[in-house]
């Protein structure tokens, strides 16, 4: 199995604070290394605009193996 990638992305929009003591930040990213890709995270730590997030990429990693190795669909009983 593969190891999850680290990727860095940049804050774009602070959308709003969750969490019982709003503990956790929803933000709005912007991929470094690809500028066209946005996506929102929620980030634990204090953040700010413009600040550099790192993440892993890891639903974009268990969706790809997950879709090869998935049953649905076959109806064999």
């Amino acid at each position: 199995m593969s190891q999850p990638v680290a990727s860095k992305a940049r804050v774009i929009k602070i959308l709003n604070r969750i969490g019982a003591h709003g503990i956790l930040t929803e933000v709005r990213v912007q991929l470094v290394d690809q500028p066209r890709m946005q996506f929102m995270r929620t980030v634990k730590e204090p953040v700010r605009l413009g600040d550099i997030v790192d993440f892993e990429d890891t639903e974009l990693t268990w969706q790809s193996s997950s879709s090869s190795n998935s049953n649905f669909g076959d109806n064999k009983l």
